[in-house]
């Protein structure tokens, strides 16, 4: 089954949920947490590991924090032997939920937090230019130089520092 088919399981499952607001926000937050450390990927992407050992790990790490369906939804995914598509799987379950909303989904890298004020006007930017209501998925880089780069579906707006930076050097001759 491909990643996207697998996500949009798991969505459905989500939406039949009694308590689907607190899924669907977990969910997410599980799967960002687990794809900021390098480690917990490698646990979930070893063979060797048995999956009972990694269902348990999570068991114990999540335990009475998250609802129980978050628990099996996450359960699944490692037992199904998704951890090397988690990134993917993430971004297509987040695409999902806000296409259920009637939005879309922006992706911000940022060197820096980003305030309300510049959140909302973000977002006010990106529905004046797709027509529809936007949500923001940020991402702090401490080794972005400055500036934004946002990604909407396969549309990128690369105002990166760095990406000037490159741009320059490759006028110049790569000097």
């Amino acid at each position: 089954m491909s990643s996207k088919a697998f996500s949009k399981g798991l969505v459905e499952i989500i939406n039949s949920s009694k308590n689907i607001d607190r899924v669907e926000n977990e969910i997410l937050i599980v799967f960002d947490a687990l794809l900021k450390h390098k480690e917990a990927i490698d646990v979930f992407r070893n063979f060797g590991i048995p999956t009972e050992k990694k269902i348990d790990a999570m068991t114990k790490l999540l335990g009475k924090r998250v609802d129980s369906l978050t628990l099996d939804l996450v359960s699944s995914t490692i037992s199904q032997g998704y951890g090397d598509n988690l990134l993917e799987i993430s971004s297509y379950v987040s695409n999902f939920l806000a296409e259920k909303r009637g939005a879309s989904v922006a992706e911000v890298v940022s060197a820096i937090d980003l305030d309300d004020k510049i959140q909302n006007d973000i977002r006010k930017v990106l529905k004046k230019k797709f027509g529809r209501n936007v949500e923001l998925k940020i991402q702090i880089d401490k080794e972005v130089l400055g500036g934004l780069s946002i990604s909407v579906g396969e549309r990128t707006f690369d105002g990166l520092v760095s990406s000037s930076l490159s741009e320059v050097k490759s006028v110049l001759g790569g000097k």
